[in-house]
């Protein structure tokens, strides 16, 4: 084994597996479980639309979605895990399954220092906006927690608010019921994501990322939509 890292040589490592930000949590802000003496915290840039389409299938009669966006921070915080066994230490990726239960990701992602909570109801990120994924690792590692960033920089800015095709976003904030990237649809709500949604098959969809590609953040970063031509 090479040695359990520290907190410099395991951010090092995650950075080497392909992740954009890593911030260490403090494990009681989180549902972990009570081995966990700090949480990896793992942000990955999804700079071009195909992060988020959506593939749909049918499993035993229930129907279920995937996101390449999702099945990338799954594999590679697995990897993570396995990285860190492999030098003394106990670790635990994240998976999707247990994601609602275990930890709220979003508030995780502004507690570690990688963002802050923006108008659109996603973490808003120094480099990359909203343009980032997040995905976490369990460990017994003993590692300083990171802190929040301090300074609010989306403040002035309402594009997101103004770019919705359909009012979710607001003062008050984020409506779910009119959102066009909701799962769980009102019959109205569906017919306008028909009408409004890239679909590329019966069962292939682009989820609505208006509210993304509207931050000026990191939009120099983000790959332009290619139209075929």
């Amino acid at each position: 084994m090479d040695g359990v890292p520290d907190t410099r040589g395991t951010k090092a490592l995650a950075f080497e597996l392909g992740f954009d930000l890593v911030g260490v949590l403090d494990p009681a802000l989180s549902h972990a479980p009570g081995w966990v003496r700090s949480v990896l915290v793992l942000g990955y840039a999804t700079l071009d639309e195909a992060y988020d389409y959506n593939v749909y299938v049918d499993v035993q009669g229930a129907r279920r979605w995937s996101k390449l966006a999702y099945e990338v921070l799954v594999a590679r915080s697995a990897r993570l895990a396995l990285a860190l066994r492999d030098r003394g230490a106990r670790a635990e990726p994240l998976t999707f399954e247990d994601s609602v239960s275990l930890i709220d990701l979003r508030q995780a992602a502004v507690a570690a220092g990688l963002g802050v909570l923006g108008k659109n109801g996603l973490v808003v990120t120094a480099r990359f906006g909203p343009r980032v994924r997040f995905g976490a690792v369990f460990t017994d590692l003993e590692l300083p927690c990171d802190r929040p960033v301090q300074e609010y920089y989306c403040s002035s800015c309402v594009r997101c608010l103004s770019a919705c095709p359909t009012g979710a976003l607001g003062p008050m904030g984020l409506d779910r019921s009119r959102c066009l990237a909701d799962f769980a649809p009102s019959r109205e709500m569906l017919a306008l994501q028909k009408r409004l949604v890239r679909q590329l098959t019966p069962f292939a969809r682009l989820q609505c990322s208006t509210c993304i590609t509207a931050c000026p953040i990191g939009s120099d970063l983000a790959v332009p939509y290619w139209d075929g031509e």
